[in-house]
């Protein structure tokens, strides 16, 4: 389950004494429109495929999409498309279309099947992601692929998820640079050291957490994972970098906060 209820108390990972004890290892680094921008669009994807899934499954049970070979989708248009894929005689192919033209999934048969270049690039960033998991954190992975905004490739992204809606899956999450063609791994991005899985509340009678603090050691400013978690939890997320900085991150809102 990913749909999360406001929430209240708060929940720590690690004290801030800890920033210092590990040098951040390199990693591709983004300013702060960027990654606001990234983590929104993540949310968006994601969100489209998560409902988009409900869509098909309500039409399709899973047994027959999986008769089918369908065995997963990439998103277009800005959220606005969900493509799910399958595999046909010569790789895969396009099965079915869900658009959110209307507001709502709209589930539709494509007539033409075939996948453009840039469709199977997409798709191929995103097996490349799956495969690079070496550290497993969740119940399963999501993967979120988009246009690399600094270059012609994709940004590929593992995303470790859950099933208990009373977890947030902060850490375990991947970030891949891919080629244009969506068959080499440029850079691979661990954007964290452990899986760092936040429980929002403890025993039957316990609070829920209105906020959440983590300490961050992969880089001096909060990644977009983060911005993408505090979106899809509906939480603020107070962050302490190798820096000694701490950022608030409120939805795609970031804030350095005074020392």
């Amino acid at each position: 389950m990913r749909k999360i209820l406001f929430l209240a108390g708060v929940a720590a990972v690690s004290a801030f004494p800890c920033l210092a004890q590990d040098a951040a290892p390199e990693i591709r680094k983004f300013d702060l429109p960027t990654i606001q921008k990234l983590g929104r669009d993540m949310y968006v994807q994601d969100q489209a495929a998560w409902h988009a899934t409900d869509a098909l499954q309500a039409l399709h049970p899973v047994a027959e999409l999986q008769k089918e070979k369908v065995h997963g989708w990439i998103v277009e248009a800005e959220g606005q498309l969900v493509r799910f894929l399958r595999d046909g005689d010569t790789g895969p192919e396009a099965a079915y279309d869900i658009s959110y033209a209307s507001g709502k999934p709209v589930v539709s048969i494509p007539q033409d099947r075939h996948l453009t270049d840039a469709e199977r690039a997409q798709y191929g960033a995103g097996l490349l992601a799956i495969k690079s998991i070496t550290q497993r954190c969740g119940d399963n992975y999501n993967t979120v692929v988009m246009k690399d905004p600094q270059g012609d490739g994709w940004l590929a992204w593992a995303l470790a998820a859950t099933f208990n809606p009373n977890l947030i899956m902060m850490g375990g999450h991947l970030r891949l640079t891919v080629s244009a063609d969506g068959t080499t791994v440029i850079q691979r991005d661990a954007l964290s050291r452990s899986c760092a899985i936040i429980s929002k509340s403890e025993g039957k009678d316990a609070k829920q957490v209105d906020s959440v603090l983590i300490t961050q050691i992969v880089s001096d400013l909060p990644l977009e994972t983060v911005v993408f978690k505090s979106l899809e939890h509906r939480i603020p997320i107070f962050i302490g970098t190798p820096d000694r900085s701490v950022w608030a991150v409120e939805g795609d809102k970031i804030r350095k906060l005074e020392k």
